[in-house]
């Protein structure tokens, strides 16, 4: 989990105000009444958070301060998602990162709701991320929003 990156920075506490369900092959785990957490048999993980905003931001905002956040963390972009979160057009990139073992590869996806920020994570080894990516992505479709 310690690759999952949550911009604390730039948002101020979490409420649930979501659904989401695990994708396919994943299992859910307990986790806070704020946050939705799942893991593949392989390591792959799974997270779905919402956050009350600070201050109203647009979304152009949100994706240069994930962009900006990323790569002075040294994460290379790998792709752009074109993606919908709870029926609205959101933000998502994948993005790669070196570590001991190799690569692994890190997804972030977000959109705004009337005053809350759902953002969506996932991270695993490049290989059993790939292979799970497609499940990834149908389970962020069918993320329903407040």
């Amino acid at each position: 989990m310690k690759y999952l990156l949550i911009f604390s920075a730039l948002l101020l506490f979490s409420c649930a105000s979501f659904k989401a369900k695990e994708p396919k092959n994943f299992a859910a785990y307990e986790s806070e009444s704020d946050k939705f957490k799942a893991i593949s048999a392989d390591g792959v993980l799974y997270r779905v958070s919402a956050y009350e905003q600070k201050s109203e931001a647009s979304m152009d905002f949100w994706r240069e301060a994930f962009l900006l956040k990323m790569r002075n963390s040294n994460y290379k972009q790998e792709d752009s998602l074109n993606i919908n979160i709870g029926g609205k057009a959101a933000i998502g990139y994948i993005f790669s990162f070196a570590n001991s073992t190799g690569h692994d590869l890190y997804l972030v996806a977000a959109v705004q709701s009337k005053e809350k920020m759902f953002v969506v994570e996932a991270s695993g080894e490049s290989a059993k991320f790939e292979n799970r990516r497609k499940d990834i992505l149908d389970a962020i479709g069918s993320i329903k929003v407040n």
